[in-house]
This record gives C-alpha cells, structure tokens and sequence, in this order.
C-alpha cells in the first residue's frame, strides 16, 4: 500500500482505529489494511505502532507530571499503569528476572 501521509496513519494508531474505519477513510479495502497491520515489518504497521506508543507516552507524560504536583489520584494512576507495562515487559522477556 502506498503511504502518501504517513501522519495520517500515525493517528489511526494513537486514536486506536480499527481496520473498517480506517480502509473507509483511506477509501482501500478493509482486507489491505488487515493485510498491511498483519505484517509487523510494513511501513503501515510501524507507522501504526508509533502512533500507539506516542498517544501512550502523552498520557503517561500528563499523569506523571500531575503525580509530581501530589494530586493523588495522578499518582495512583500511574503506578497502575507503570506496573501493567512491566508485568507485559517481563512476560515478553524485555528486562531480566
């Protein structure tokens, strides 16, 4: 598929888009977008992912700076989210035991 903005793209990550929205907008079949986020090593599905991990590290960025301000629930929040990523890092192997 060829990527004329790869912005857009990066959106439907961060925006957590599934296929159907997605070919619909793009005007491609819903089978090439499923297609192109199947194979982790297209430009699409990079594109995709980074749109993913940069909407997550914003979010993380707010609540970390609110949690740094004492606001409470900013705090618990974060440690929440904190301990499921290392819980799905651990499991992938990412950090040792």
């Amino acid at each position: 598929m060829k990527i004329e903005d790869p912005e857009i793209i990066i959106n439907f990550g961060a925006f957590g888009y599934d296929a159907k929205k997605m070919s619909s907008i793009l005007g491609v079949s819903e089978d090439e977008v499923l297609q192109e986020l199947k194979n982790k090593d297209s430009e699409f599905a990079k594109l995709y992912q980074k749109g993913v991990d940069m909407s997550e590290y914003v979010i993380d960025m707010k609540i970390f700076n609110l949690a740094k301000q004492g606001d409470l629930a900013a705090i618990a929040m974060f440690e929440k989210r904190k301990e499921q990523r290392l819980k799905i890092a651990k499991s992938k192997k990412y950090f040792s035991k």
